[in-house]
């Protein structure tokens, strides 16, 4: 071979060890961001508490200052507000397969829900500042029924059996808690089946 032929070669090798240079640090690059991203990611998903199951009217997600239409699956935090309207109503189901039902001009805040039972963390602490709500209680409330509380304005309300009803009277502020049986006639139970499938006191 001449000098020329080794000189071309010689810039072809060049060039490819280059290319797998730029591939090299472009690959390294894309790992470090995906390092620095998956731990937001994960936190997002653990911070899921649940989901909203069915929608009436008009029914919102109160969360960091801004107000989300509820949707269908769509997820709960920690902190949100739910909040309906005048001709609204609200289906959710929480991780621990609890059901909660709001009924109209309802805001309820999720302050506190911690679900792990093989640590042995067991919460769900909320506030209903007016409106009407039935709940049916899941594992946290079997577990630890002690970890399980609503606070209204006036009054803070344990659980003992595995349902009851709240009505907070927002003009005011009078609140009346209502133990929860099978006889009740509120049509919020109707909801309550839907969302767990089967009837309210069993």
């Amino acid at each position: 071979m001449g000098p020329k032929i080794y000189l071309f070669l010689f810039e072809i090798v060049l060039h490819f060890k280059t290319s797998i240079g730029e591939f090299m640090k472009k690959l390294v690059i894309l790992v470090c961001l995906a390092v620095l991203c998956y731990p937001s990611l994960v936190t997002a998903d653990e911070a899921k508490v649940g989901f909203v199951k069915n929608v009436s009217g008009q029914a919102f997600i109160g969360r960091q200052n801004i107000l989300i239409p509820a949707k269908v699956k769509e997820k709960l935090l920690v902190n949100d507000t739910l909040i309906t309207k005048t001709n609204g109503s609200m289906g959710v189901i929480f991780q621990d397969n609890s059901v909660l039902s709001l009924g109209p001009n309802s805001r309820f805040i999720l302050t506190q829900f911690s679900f792990e039972p093989s640590v042995e963390k067991l919460s769900f602490v909320a506030k209903i500042r007016k409106g009407t709500l039935i709940y049916l209680t899941g594992l946290i409330g079997k577990l630890n029924h002690k970890g399980v509380r609503f606070e209204t304005p006036n009054a803070v309300c344990g659980i003992r059996g595995t349902h009851f009803a709240i009505k907070v009277d927002a003009q005011d502020d009078d609140t009346d808690i209502e133990p929860a049986t099978s006889d009740h006639k509120s049509p919020l139970f109707s909801i309550v089946d839907k969302n767990r499938g089967k009837q309210a006191g069993d």
